[in-house]
């Protein structure tokens, strides 16, 4: 599965078309909007939570890629982000913010359906808890990590996929600036 490298890197990109205020000059709108940038990394790698456990148990697969990357998963994640939004500004959280919320935690579930996979379980339940069948494209986009312990993550087996993903990451966010600065030339910001 990919890094949160990409997910982070494509969700910060998600944001700035989905939110980002493209008439500004450029580094006064990055100013503007980069906590916005920030919320959609992070939100983009919210499906990567479940490394959490598996670093208490020192195997980082232990509960990777199970309930966490499914539809399911995304629709809850999102829908409780949006009460605890709402409940502290409810201004900024309706049906735009469950929109962003929606396509920014499922880019990681279409990310990860086409990168390669080969630590067990291979492939996500994409349709759990109704369907326990590992999900996964016939093609592999991205390489796979060597990401079974802390150790093999910083290791050198990972040096080729990070500098992949970096510059596919930054290829992405790149152009989801420039589609959303063309875009604004001609019609107002979304």
């Amino acid at each position: 599965m990919a890094s949160p490298v990409f997910h982070g890197l494509t969700g910060a990109g998600l944001a700035y078309v989905l939110a980002g205020d493209g008439s500004l000059p450029l580094f006064a709108s990055f100013r503007k909007t980069l906590p916005l940038l920030v919320a959609g990394a992070v939100a983009a790698c919210l499906p990567d939570i479940d490394y959490l456990p598996g670093l208490w148990r020192g195997h980082l697969n232990a509960a990777h890629q199970l309930a966490t990357h499914s539809l399911a998963w995304v629709v809850l994640a999102t829908a409780g982000i949006l009460l605890v939004g709402r409940a502290w500004q409810p201004a900024r959280f309706g049906w735009r913010a469950a929109v962003f919320l929606l396509a920014l935690a499922g880019s990681h579930l279409a990310i990860d359906g086409v990168t390669a996979d080969r630590s067990p379980p291979c492939g996500f339940p994409l349709g759990w808890p109704f369907s326990h069948v590992a999900m996964l494209a016939p093609f592999a986009l991205l390489p796979a990590w060597e990401k079974a312990s802390l150790a093999e993550v910083v290791g050198m087996a990972n040096v080729r996929p990070l500098a992949i993903e970096l510059a596919a990451g930054f290829a992405i966010l790149a152009a989801c600036i420039w589609a959303k600065r063309g875009w604004t030339i001609f019609k107002a910001a979304l």
